[in-house]
């Protein structure tokens, strides 16, 4: 064998290894999984309710006549609602890799969001058991404020990523009702 068919073999070797695997690669990354989105249907209702509830918190820091105890069960709810969320999101990243790359990246931003938000309302609940009189006090005020800003930010970014995959099946459903061909490459 010459010198050279041997690097030139080694070559053809490579690429035809690369071509094996970017097909299963590219079928990964373009192929939505339905249980994310369902998933992703679920994180959106409970993020609605969440920020629902944080709202609902913020006004009531304003409000001389609520009562602390109000305010607790306003605080319980959340955290029921955050952690729903959080255990939606969990299912979801135990799925990551059956979903495409607009739904790991939905799960990619949405987690840490989560977290961020679970140990701000944990601070606010320890806030108001150590200060139970000074609902109207403003570090309070800035605590509860800032729970609903961190959620309201999440849950429009869950609706946006969640109207995304709506109008992404949408526009496939008409794709095959129009029997438009597909071009090679395009992402699903």
């Amino acid at each position: 064998m010459s010198s050279w068919i041997a690097p030139l073999t080694k070559r053809f070797a490579f690429v035809a290894l690369l071509l094996s695997i970017f097909p299963t690669l590219e079928a990964q990354a373009t192929t939505d999984s339905v249980a994310i989105n369902k998933l992703l249907g679920q994180v959106k209702i409970h993020s609605t309710l969440a920020v629902d509830d944080a709202a609902t918190l913020d006004s009531y820091a304003r409000s001389p006549t609520i009562s602390w105890q109000s305010h607790s069960g306003k605080l319980r709810a959340i955290k029921e609602h955050v952690n729903d969320l959080i255990e939606d999101c969990n299912q979801m990243s135990s799925l990551r890799g059956e979903g495409s790359a607009w739904q790991q990246e939905t799960i990619d931003r949405i987690n840490p969001l989560l977290h961020e938000i679970a140990d701000h309302l944990t601070a606010t609940v320890e806030h108001l058991k150590g200060n139970p009189d000074q609902t109207l006090m403003q570090a309070y005020r800035d605590y509860v404020h800032t729970n609903f800003e961190l959620i309201d930010n999440t849950q429009k970014l869950i609706s946006d990523f969640s109207s995304y995959s709506r109008s992404k099946d949408k526009a496939q459903t008409l794709e095959q009702k129009l029997e438009l061909p597909t071009v090679a490459g395009e992402r699903q």
